[in-house]
């Protein structure tokens, strides 16, 4: 815990910029539920872009007498509590001290986790309702007679996350089947009641936008995704030079394209079109441009996730600690390629020695991550996951000293009969 309260102390005395690309998006929605004017965009139309769970937020933190800024602290302080929490759970439940104590560590000196948190960002509310829901689940799946009400919790838990980032949409899958392998015989009923309680909050949001914007969805950010990240990335892989050069050039050409063609549809500017209109042609777009060639959008998936995985806040430790842009990323090479190896050796540790917890842990990471490796990705998506990923990466460094201490001691079992002889 100390640790954590120096490095986000420091971080956010270095760092006062606090506006990330989507802030505005975010501060507009907000700043309109102030006045009266409800959830509308810029264009006081209703917001179908973003989802209400972090505007909310930031409208309370307008409220006087709070300040906007205060939800800064908040966040960081949010990654403090998480610290001292995962630490809590590894002893709790391995027992070791080594676990705990490398988990923090991890979360501590992540960059990634220290940028985020000084930005108005969705992502470290989003972590916490994750890690709220993971464990809850987990508490359902450890205790077999848990009562409708914990499970019905853990849902809404994850239905308010979908309301804060729409990509844990689909969560409801992977942890549904983390209850179905613990409780097997007498899974049925819990599955369906959290299921229900997850999908609850989304079907509502996504009706009021059907009703006010005649889209069915949570976010039409989705769509365009669809078109000009992930479609871009499909095509951006196939041509030489560099990859995140290439999508950049194929985005714009996408964008360029795509107003083109809603002039042609829509017999109008395509500044006229509606959300949902864009939001429709962006799906079937994108769709067709990745079933043509569904290996390269593999390809560009798997580039994506390492971006994920392997970047880490280099640019922001760049400016705060004056070192070259080149510096910065052989930094945080420095901490992020070894946790990747120790959380895949910490597969192995919490399957041995809890996997229930194991199966929570692993198919959290590997949902959010390959739903987050589109071209747009980068070490901001991992932060939603990375209390899960900082027990698996101490899981990792435990398992290495217990096959250390079993190759000694198997050496040891070894010469002793000719030392006696």
């Amino acid at each position: 815990m100390s640790l954590g309260l120096l490095t986000h102390s420091a971080y956010s005395a270095l760092d006062h910029e606090h506006y990330g690309v989507d802030t505005p998006s975010y501060l507009v929605a907000a700043d309109n539920l102030l006045h009266g004017q409800g959830f509308v965009n810029a264009l006081h139309q209703p917001e179908l872009r973003r989802t209400p769970g972090y505007p909310l937020l930031l409208f309370i933190f307008q409220v006087a007498p709070l300040k906007v800024e205060y939800l800064i602290f908040v966040q960081h302080a949010l990654c403090v509590l998480l610290i001292v929490g995962v630490a809590a759970f590894a002893l709790r439940i391995t027992g070791n001290r080594l676990v705990a104590v490398v988990a923090a560590l991890v979360l501590s000196l992540d960059m990634a986790t220290l940028r985020i948190a000084n930005l108005f960002l969705t992502e470290i509310t989003s972590t916490v309702l994750i890690t709220l829901t993971a464990w809850t689940v987990y508490h359902v799946m450890t205790k077999p007679g848990s009562d409708l009400r914990t499970i019905l919790v853990a849902g809404l838990l994850g239905g308010c996350s979908t309301l804060v980032r729409p990509v844990s949409l689909l969560y409801f899958i992977p942890l549904s089947i983390c209850i179905f392998l613990a409780l097997r015989p007498r899974a049925l009923r819990p599955v369906l009641v959290f299921v229900a309680s997850f999908l609850l909050l989304p079907l509502l949001w996504a009706t009021r936008n059907f009703v006010e914007g005649n889209y069915f969805g949570l976010s039409t950010i989705g769509a365009e995704d669809i078109l000009y990240y992930r479609a871009a990335g499909a095509l951006g892989i196939q041509q030489p030079g560099s990859y995140l050069d290439n999508v950049r050039k194929i985005n714009r050409a996408l964008i360029d394209e795509t107003c083109a063609d809603l002039e042609r549809i829509y017999e109008r500017d395509c500044s006229q079109a509606t959300e949902t209109q864009k939001a429709s042609y962006a799906t079937r777009k994108g769709m067709s441009i990745i079933l043509r060639d569904p290996l390269s959008y593999f390809r560009s998936t798997m580039v994506a996730l390492a971006y994920v995985v392997f970047g880490g806040g280099a640019e922001a430790f760049s400016r705060i600690s004056n070192a070259s842009p080149r510096m910065a990323e052989y930094v945080v090479l420095f901490f992020t390629v070894p946790e990747a190896c120790l959380a895949l050796i910490g597969c192995w540790y919490w399957f041995r020695h809890e996997r229930k917890a194991c199966y929570v842990l692993v198919l959290t990471i590997v949902y959010f991550l390959i739903i987050s490796a589109g071209a747009e990705a980068y070490s901001r998506f991992r932060v939603p996951v990375m209390p899960m990923y900082a027990l698996l990466v101490g899981g990792g460094a435990a398992g290495i000293v217990q096959l250390i201490h079993q190759v000694r001691t198997s050496r040891l079992t070894s010469v002793d009969p000719i030392a006696t002889q």
